[in-house]
């Protein structure tokens, strides 16, 4: 080992009349732990809360779409065929959406509550661009969606047996409408309530399940039927979009893979990706993960600060064996040398207690759920977290690179000092 470490480490033990500045070293050491462990555990936290509305978002929000430029209805099945063919795509299916008006009935059809809903007609067998939806199911199941449903209703006084459609509604969709499983809805399409439209187009429908996102924007307006139900109902509604669904292998795939598509499909067809789709969301997590990892950075900033402080005190502690160094032989450049070697020997011993404590914080958070959040507020009841080694590595270079820089300042004054004056006056 070069002497300028050994001397470097040697410096930082202290002497009888020198523990104060050693205890100053510990201090700055503690500081850039703590600092390193708070930013570790925020970026942590920031990362998952990140990944967990994504994959909310993502349940309902197709992550690419492609549609007609002039929104009209067309048939899909040719280019279906060729988009799936296309590597990184995992599956494809046609859908349809627009804005909907849903009213209750009772089982003597006198309709109760109204409240506004956005259809959305899908494939329900063996679609696996819904299994997302899937998993948020409380009760029923996609495949009910293509059932006959066998309801008694009562018209003009006679009970009778009618085969309806099934329906997925969000859990406070259902309660605004205050429906239950098995109650009916008539959906209305808005179009055709204007005026010269021939009259309102409508459907009758059977609630088959409730789903649950967690996300009020999902779970008060969705409603999910069959494509061939959702087409009969909207068929001729200018709001109406009609176009394929896309799920990929890696989400993050989005953006190549749509400048394939486009290549593919032509100029007839907008192809839409969910980065675009809800770029001002990510955007802003981004920018907040960014800033708190600034802020929580000043800690160690703070902590590089006590240890200028810590290595100017040894420098002037020191001054006559530094002197005694140069008169030895040694270099400038070695001088500078054992005062980088302290600042190092700081941050990194601070960084690797307070990034590896860090990381076995949010390990057991993220695995045991230790920290709980009120359900009834919140989309989750527990804080979730998600280890990137990469922002572990950030924090870490971050550190040390702040505490190497605070220790250039005393290594070029220990550097500067003149052998000569000094064995003269002391």
């Amino acid at each position: 080992m070069r002497f300028e470490y050994l001397i470097g480490i040697r410096y930082l033990r202290a002497r009888r009349r020198e523990r104060f500045v050693s205890l100053i070293a510990v201090i700055s050491l503690v500081g850039v732990a703590l600092g390193t462990f708070a930013l570790t555990v925020a970026l942590s936290i920031m990362s998952g809360f990140q990944e967990d509305l994504r994959a909310r978002l993502l349940a309902f929000t197709p992550e690419m779409t492609i549609e007609r430029s002039d929104q009209s209805v067309w048939n899909p099945a040719q280019l279906q065929a060729q988009i799936a063919a296309i590597p990184g795509v995992v599956a494809v299916a046609p859908f349809v959406s627009s804005q909907v008006m849903a009213v209750a009935e009772t089982s003597s059809g006198v309709t109760s509550y109204v409240s506004g809903g956005m259809l959305r007609g899908v494939v329900a067998d063996n679609n696996a661009t819904l299994t997302d939806l899937e998993r948020t199911l409380q009760s029923g199941n996609l495949e009910e969606l293509d059932r006959p449903q066998h309801v008694q209703v009562t018209e003009n006084g006679a009970a009778r047996t009618v085969d309806l459609p099934g329906a997925i509604v969000g859990r406070s969709l259902a309660g605004d409408l205050g429906v239950r499983v098995g109650d009916r809805i008539v959906l209305i399409s808005p179009a055709s309530l204007g005026a010269g439209a021939g009259g309102p187009r409508l459907k009758r429908f059977v609630v088959v399940g409730f789903f649950y996102s967690g996300m009020y924007e999902f779970d008060s307006s969705l409603i999910f039927v069959s494509l061939k139900n959702g087409r009969a109902l909207l068929a001729d509604d200018p709001g109406l979009q009609s176009g394929l669904e896309l799920k990929l292998t890696n989400l993050f795939d989005a953006p190549a893979i749509k400048s394939k598509l486009s290549a593919l499909a032509g100029p007839d067809y907008t192809i839409a990706d969910w980065t675009g789709t809800n770029a001002p969301l990510f955007s802003a997590l981004k920018l907040e993960k960014f800033t708190y990892f600034l802020v929580l950075l000043l800690i160690v900033v703070v902590a590089a600060f006590n240890i200028i402080a810590t290595l100017v005190m040894v420098v002037m502690e020191r001054r006559k064996e530094i002197a005694i160094l140069c008169a030895m032989g040694a270099r400038a450049g070695s001088v500078a040398s054992i005062f980088l070697c302290e600042g190092a020997a700081l941050g990194l011993v601070g960084t690797v207690l307070g990034v590896g404590s860090g990381f076995l914080f949010s390990f057991l958070v993220g695995k045991y759920h230790l920290i709980k959040l009120p359900s009834d507020m919140f989309m989750i009841s527990y804080v979730p977290v998600t280890l990137y080694p990469l922002n572990f590595a950030a924090v870490a270079v971050a550190a040390i690179v702040l505490c190497l820089g605070a220790a250039f300042y005393p290594a070029w004054k220990a550097r500067s000092l003149s052998p000569v004056e000094v064995i003269r006056y002391e």
